[in-house]
């Protein structure tokens, strides 16, 4: 069995060191003090004809008296999310908060919210405290992802529309970085931009809050992958003329908070923007613990669940694609076990991959082989896509984006879905129109049918476990060509192996 998560962590911590930085969050509480929790309130209802959540089944009736209930229960509402997905995020230092709100027909769940952990760049081999340098002169010869998915030609019939929005929901972006800039103009809109982390509480390690400084590197580098301009410097991305959105749902320590990622994607529903990339997933309730499956069992985490699959739900609604990936553990989601082997009950989830209405993506090498970190499972996997299968830095193996103020080569499936989050904004590019708000739209499910349908097909014939519906294809996918596309050269899964 392979190092646990929480294990591998630790190592791509050390192992990038001066880039991420490895900590806990700190809450600075003196003895006796009482500190003030965040929950995750969920109330029940349903979905109104024009989108909107029916608190109790009439939100003009029952949202006053859910605001009276938080506050009867000692709390404060840092963020109403009740009308869009009926959640609440609420702050309170009563200790009997939850009980109490726990105990009201309208409440359905009620989550006490401490992290969520990113998806390592998997830093496999790479000596502890060998912290890689930033590359003088990348640019796209050593980009062998974009010649695995075709880019390059499809570029030539579409290269993506400013109107087509890619929310990045993670640690920020750079957006200064001179790889999104074409003269002085930048493809990063830093306005519209949002810092789902401004309601975290004192002493947690949020960063910088302008979401166009990227508190760590990672969210800059699933930025580049997906828009870096084709400028004339360093590399280019899968859709190198659409509009990124930083979302910074992520703090410096790489902690991706519940509320503040229900928050980024319930903005998302919001702003209407045509796809998101989700490179994260739900960390434990525990304190500083980071497991990796999210179970309906625990009422804890059953809250967070629901918290996301409603936000999501909301965020299809209202026109989103979102991507997301499959998570770095080499496990076969459909079937998982623990560290000790023994079987992990399908009650059990990993979130936001494997959450209704989500292109769960897993990683490819540079010969199309599965990357050995990578997850996958029938009914979980949708599409296969570069993530990279070798060390940090080596560039011929790994996947070379953007970094603030540089470029870095490393993998991991949070590489993988940026890839399929462009070659979606290229479809809507290519293939959607021109709205009432100015955006270019396309129906989440037409954009997904066309990103799956000209997969190239790889590993066992047809739709398996470990690939998907297949690798996704830039240029059949600007094309819309669904013919059969067979790569009898790529390997197979391990499990496959006759």
């Amino acid at each position: 069995m392979p190092l646990n998560l929480t294990a591998r962590i630790r190592r791509t911590l050390t192992a990038l060191a001066g880039l991420l930085l490895a900590g806990s969050l700190s809450l600075n509480v003196s003895a006796g003090e009482q500190y003030a929790l965040r929950y995750l309130v969920v109330f029940g209802g349903s979905y109104a004809l024009d989108g909107s959540y029916a608190l109790g089944g009439n939100y003009a009736l029952n949202h006053e008296y859910a605001l009276g209930l938080v506050k009867g229960a000692g709390g404060t509402v840092t963020n109403d999310l009740s009308k869009q997905i009926g959640v609440m995020i609420v702050e309170s230092s009563n200790e009997a908060f939850y009980a109490l709100m726990s105990s009201y027909a309208l409440v359905e769940e009620v989550g006490q919210d401490y992290s969520w952990q990113g998806i390592p760049s998997y830093a496999l081999d790479q000596p502890a405290g060998d912290a890689p340098e930033p590359l003088d002169d990348p640019g796209e010869p050593l980009q062998w992802d974009m010649v695995q998915i075709r880019t390059d030609a499809a570029h030539d019939v579409q290269g993506g529309r400013p109107e087509v929005q890619v929310g990045v929901l993670d640690s920020g972006i750079d957006g200064n970085h001179a790889d999104f800039k074409k003269g002085v103009v930048s493809n990063v809109d830093c306005a519209k931009g949002r810092n789902s982390l401004a309601a975290l509480p004192p002493g947690v390690a949020v960063g910088v809050p302008d979401p166009c400084v990227d508190n760590q590197f990672h969210g800059t580098h699933v930025a580049g992958t997906i828009a870096a301009r084709a400028n004339g410097y360093g590399i280019v991305g899968v859709a190198p003329n659409v509009t990124l959105v930083p979302v910074k749902v992520c703090d410096t320590t790489g902690y991706c908070y519940a509320s503040a990622v229900v928050d980024g994607i319930t903005y998302a529903g919001d702003q209407e923007f045509e796809v998101i990339n989700m490179s994260f997933f739900v960390d434990d309730n525990e304190f500083q613990e980071s497991t990796e499956f999210k179970c309906n069992s625990d009422p804890v985490q059953r809250a967070f669940r629901r918290s996301v699959e409603r936000a999501l739900q909301y965020a299809r609604s209202q026109g989103v694609l979102p991507v997301a990936a499959l998570g770095n553990s080499d496990q076969d989601l459909a079937h998982p076990v623990d560290d000790a082997g023994q079987p992990i009950s399908n009650e059990c989830e990993v979130v936001p991959a494997e959450s209704s209405g989500v292109v769960g993506t897993m990683a490819l090498g540079r010969n199309s082989e599965k990357a050995r970190y990578s997850n996958y499972g029938v009914g979980m996997t949708d599409v296969a896509a570069p993530g990279g299968n070798g060390t940090t830095g080596d560039c011929r193996r790994t996947i070379l984006s953007t970094i603030p103020g540089g470029y870095l080569c490393i993998q991991g499936t949070s590489m993988a879905s940026p890839h399929a989050a462009g070659v979606a904004a290229l479809i809507v590019s290519q293939f959607g129109s021109i709205g009432t708000d100015g955006d270019w739209k396309m129906e989440p499910t037409r954009v997904e049918a066309i990103l799956q349908s000209t997969a190239v097909d790889i590993g066992l014939r047809g739709y398996d476990e470990c690939f998907g519906n297949g690798r996704i294809d830039a240029l059949r996918a600007v094309t819309k060509d669904t013919s059969r596309a067979y790569d009898a050269t790529a390997p197979h899964c391990p499990e496959y192996a006759e």
